[in-house]
């Protein structure tokens, strides 16, 4: 601080004398001014000075000499006091070691009484259940046992409060007498609910009808039982196993209302399609889909109707009987089928028609029933990695065969529609039938759930498109199919494809195929596409360099008129065509009218600017720079594009003078 303060009186002194050595009669008059400084601050400084002038600084030494002495009286208390407490936190210390093992053994006591009286209302809810199971009073055994378990979080019940106490051993105990209090009552239940379904004649045949009414009684009787056993819930209920139909098929076990309900029908299905039965053929698969889609007509909505008032009393209120009654009949049909399969897949007959009956059994599947696309079906069985693989070469061998009587059909280049030549879209029946294919391909794997199987059809339609493309080519370069048929088929496979790359159902494939966090969003027929309008390109400036080639060979006489030798003008006589230029120009004219009338517009319309771009090259590059003009030579050229051809371009461009810069 010493030398901080020197530093800055050093700097002070040196501003003010200045850097001048040899001028220093500053020095005496600056030590003079802070001599009378100090003398002027010691006679304020000064307590002895006469009271007249009395100084702020005198107070603030005496109010600071009084706190001063308050401080030091307070911390002497404080000193006082701290002596006092820990004279007292030191007795505390002692009693509190002196009593720390009586307070750890009452709380271990107190624990151990907690799980006994745990112990004692598990073993009196026992033999609660015990008594009333003898009697006829349903609803108490109900509500006996949900003071035992009516879930893992419910704390009014016993086992739910355990959820979160460490006491293995105890859970386990508890757990085990609700699972086992929970089967007698389920059993019971189930029993007498099985009871009043055979008095109500369920499964029957005459249950098999829409008009189906049983009495009031045995419908109330078989919703309070319903509603009994989705009340009462097993403690391991959340744990409980898959049901392996195949080593790839697996299904949640119904609940046990909806097994009571699927029994008679269970039993009949086994009868009639499972066995040496007549009506068990492998080649009669419509046979059980019907059956089991009859049986759901039948009786779905009065199941739906009867029983999920029960569930949604129980509190199940995301539980939907009747599509669980579906689902318990689409299960008969896997389990059979798990057992077919492998023998039908031998038979490739067999085996399409497998495929046509299932598909269209879960087409109708969701539109009769609402059947959710995430509960299990009957799909599952032919999508197992073996049978997917041969219904993908079933269909990739009937799309080729399709293809072949597509192009080799009567009339395949026939233009569909009616007023043909005034459609802006000319479609070929072959490319039209085509995309009909591909569209009834999508339609067959749309009902797919696995993205991963959609997309190995999405790659057969991909590997059909580049087929047809091919076979194409082949029919064009051997001259079987000219230009502009080609054109119209690929014109429109191409609209069609990226129409359907902006379809939902080929977004989602797309994600699937590349992943979601691709930066740009593309199209899953993008390289079919570019491909096609390639070959597009490359067609169009062909038919338009032909054209144009005619028109060239007409023009000679047109090119060589007397340009630099034609007389002006007479101004009395209007402009006439060129009679050299007649011939050129009705090769044109009739080049472009039938290109627009045979070409989709918008091929007409790219084709139109190609040949204008020519024709604008040509004229100007073989005319006009390769001749000399006279001015009538110039106002007859002039009234020949202007009023002639910028005129027949005119019919099909607003602006036909921009076809033609040059």
């Amino acid at each position: 601080m010493a030398e901080v303060m020197e530093a800055r009186i050093n700097d002070r002194i040196n501003s003010l004398i200045g850097q001048d050595c040899k001028d220093l009669r500053q020095a005496t008059e600056l030590v003079e001014h802070y001599r009378s400084l100090v003398v002027i601050t010691k006679r304020k400084l000064n307590q002895d000075c006469d009271l007249e002038f009395p100084t702020n600084i005198k107070s603030a030494f005496q109010i600071q000499k009084l706190t001063t002495q308050t401080v030091d009286f307070q911390i002497e208390k404080l000193a006082q006091f701290e002596s006092k407490l820990c004279i007292k936190i030191q007795a505390s210390d002692n009693a509190f070691e002196n009593i720390t093992s009586d307070l750890l053994r009452v709380h271990s006591l107190q624990q151990l009484n907690q799980y006994l009286t745990i112990v004692q209302d598990i073993q009196e809810i026992s033999h609660s259940l015990a008594s009333a199971i003898q009697g006829k009073d349903e609803a108490k055994m109900v509500n006996i046992f949900l003071t035992l378990f009516e879930d893992n979080d419910c704390e009014n019940s016993v086992i739910g409060r355990l959820n979160d106490i460490q006491a293995p051993n105890l859970k386990q105990y508890a757990t085990n007498v609700g699972i086992y209090w929970h089967k007698l009552l389920t059993d019971k239940f189930a029993r007498e609910l099985e009871r009043t379904l055979k008095s109500m004649r369920w499964g029957f045949k005459e249950c098999d009808s829409l008009s189906f009414s049983p009495s009031r009684v045995n419908t109330i009787k078989a919703q309070l039982l319903a509603e009994y056993l989705f009340l009462i819930k097993s403690p391991v209920e959340e744990h409980e196993q898959l049901e392996i139909i195949t080593p790839s098929i697996a299904w949640q076990p119904v609940n046990i209302i909806t097994k009571l309900l699927l029994a008679p029908y269970r039993q009949r299905f086994q009868y009639h399609f499972t066995g040496i039965r007549q009506t068990n053929r492998l080649d009669k698969p419509e046979w059980f889909f019907t059956q089991v889609l009859n049986w759901g007509k039948e009786v779905h909505l009065f199941v739906g109707m009867t029983f999920q008032p029960a569930a949604v009393k129980a509190g199940k209120l995301n539980y939907n009987i009747r599509l669980e009654f579906i689902r318990g009949l689409v299960q008969l049909i896997v389990e059979k089928l798990a057992v077919d399969i492998e023998e039908i897949s031998h038979d490739g007959q067999l085996f399409a028609h497998l495929l046509d009956e299932i598909l269209a059994f879960e087409s109708e599947l969701r539109e009769n029933f609402g059947y959710p696309s995430s509960f299990p079906s009957v799909i599952s069985v032919v999508t197992q990695p073996a049978y997917l693989l041969k219904w993908i070469s079933l269909e990739e061998r009937f799309c080729a065969e399709k293809m072949d009587i597509i192009l080799r059909g009567e009339n395949p280049w026939m233009l569909i529609g009616q007023n043909l030549y005034d459609n802006e879209l000319k479609i070929p029946k072959c490319a039209d039938q085509f995309m009909r294919l591909l569209e009834a391909i999508k339609e067959r794997y749309n009902i797919l759930i696995q993205p991963g199987h959609q997309l190995q059809f999405l790659s057969l339609q991909s590997d059909l498109i580049e087929n047809f493309r091919r076979r194409l080519v082949q029919l064009h370069s051997c001259g079987e199919v000219d230009s502009i048929h080609v054109l119209n088929a690929i014109n429109y496979l191409t609209l069609v494809l990226s129409e359907w790359g902006e379809n939902v159902h080929y977004l989602h494939l797309h994600v699937a195929l590349v992943g979601p966090i691709s930066n740009e969003i593309h199209s899953v027929f993008d390289h079919p596409v570019r491909e096609l309008k390639i070959w597009a390109q490359d067609l169009i400036e062909r038919l338009a360099t032909k054209a144009v080639n005619e028109i060239k060979a007409k023009s000679m006489f047109y090119r060589h008129d007397c340009w630099s030798t034609m007389p002006d003008h007479n101004s009395k006589e209007p402009f006439i065509l060129s009679p050299s230029a007649g011939e050129m120009f009705q090769i044109m004219l009739t080049a472009l009218h039938n290109l627009e009338r045979e070409l989709s517009l918008n091929l007409f319309y790219l084709t139109l600017r190609i040949i204008a771009s020519q024709i604008d090259e040509f004229l100007f590059e073989s005319l006009v720079m390769n001749n000399k003009f006279t001015p009538g030579g110039a106002a007859q050229f002039s009234y020949d594009m202007s009023r002639n051809l910028f005129a027949l371009f005119g019919q099909y461009s607003q602006r036909p003078e921009l076809l033609f810069k040059r």
